[in-house]
């Protein structure tokens, strides 16, 4: 699988959108951005642990996990437990990690890259 991403697939955006019933309107430019929401991460949590994601939807959910913490990172109510599910999850699964690294470092889309280095790296916690 490549590396590479640019973003969810409509169904994948379907599905989440439902599942954590976000408010989208279906004309997101930005979906992970601006459904982002750190009321949300324990949510986007149990389902990434859920085991039961396809590639696609374990990317997308990523994608608002990292764009959730980024928010709660700014707002002041980052929490060390939901850090350290986040990076579990992607310490185990590496075709994600990579996905998430070339989204959010290479293509220059985080907003606190030290921030999403911690969650992504490689290094056991």
């Amino acid at each position: 699988m490549s590396r590479e991403f640019y973003g969810p697939t409509a169904n994948a955006e379907i599905f989440i959108n439902r599942l954590l019933g976000l408010p989208a309107t279906g004309k997101e430019q930005d979906w992970e951005f601006e459904l982002a929401d750190p009321k949300k991460i324990d949510d986007i949590l149990n389902a990434l642990e859920s085991k039961g994601l396809d590639f696609e939807l374990q990317s997308a959910f990523s994608l608002l996990l990292i764009s959730s913490i980024e928010e709660a990172s700014d707002l002041d109510v980052i929490n060390d437990v939901q850090l350290d599910r986040a990076r579990k999850f992607f310490f185990d699964n590496t075709e994600v990690r990579e996905r998430m690294s070339f989204y959010w470092l290479e293509l220059d889309r985080a907003a606190d890259k030290t921030l999403v280095r911690r969650l992504i790296s490689c290094s056991q916690f």
